[in-house]
């Protein structure tokens, strides 16, 4: 599910709707110069690509999948920026961010 221009109610609501039923999620906007994109891909397994030098034959070593679970967007706006935990990711956010809150 891709969604843009809804408010953040919407985007929430719909999120959990797809979360809850293991459907892909993915929600942005763009303000003139400014935008944002969400994604939600609940658990989200790959195989990192390998590129040894030089190339390895076909049946070489493969290399192991990893596997990332994403948050919902409620838990994402829910972040307590005034704790100490959050001191560091402060720093590495965009300030754009603040924007949708």
């Amino acid at each position: 599910v891709c969604l843009t221009c809804c408010s953040r109610d919407v985007m929430v609501k719909i999120d959990q709707i797809c979360h809850k039923n293991s459907v892909k999620f993915f929600t942005g906007d763009v303000f003139g110069y400014h935008g944002y994109m969400f994604a939600d891909l609940g658990e989200h397994e790959f195989t990192p690509p390998l590129t040894p030098n030089p190339p390895a034959p076909p049946n070489a070593f493969s290399p192991p999948s990893q596997r990332v679970v994403f948050c919902q967007l409620k838990e994402a706006l829910a972040v307590d920026w005034s704790g100490e935990k959050a001191k560091a990711a402060l720093k590495r956010t965009a300030p754009d961010y603040f924007l949708l809150q």
